[in-house]
């Protein structure tokens, strides 16, 4: 099993923006996609920057080629969508593979 985990940092202004994008648009890209078993948002309570709120999209997946995929195919242009509308500098994001061991 793995766990394709993607961390998004968001400027407090735009959190609600965010927020429903990543609900109407990439979770259900991910769970329309066949490709994962859970989608989980989930926001993250260690504050770095006073100005951000972070969150956590993690999805699990029986095939590390099968997430990787959809990572590179679907993921990265819906992402590049949103910095184009929200803006490069009001949200980040970065993406980790893991596999769960236990």
């Amino acid at each position: 099993m793995y766990i394709h985990n993607t961390t998004f940092i968001v400027d407090r202004e735009v959190v609600i923006q965010f927020v429903e994008w990543a609900r109407s648009i990439f979770v259900k890209a991910a769970c329309e996609s066949g490709r994962f078993h859970t989608v989980t948002i989930a926001r993250i309570l260690t504050q770095i920057d006073p100005d951000t709120v972070n969150f956590a999209i993690q999805m699990t997946s029986e095939s590390l080629e099968s997430a990787t995929e959809w990572h590179n195919d679907v993921a990265t242009l819906l992402k590049d969508a949103l910095a184009a509308r929200l803006g490069a500098q009001r949200v980040m994001f970065f993406t980790t593979d893991m596999e769960v061991i236990s």
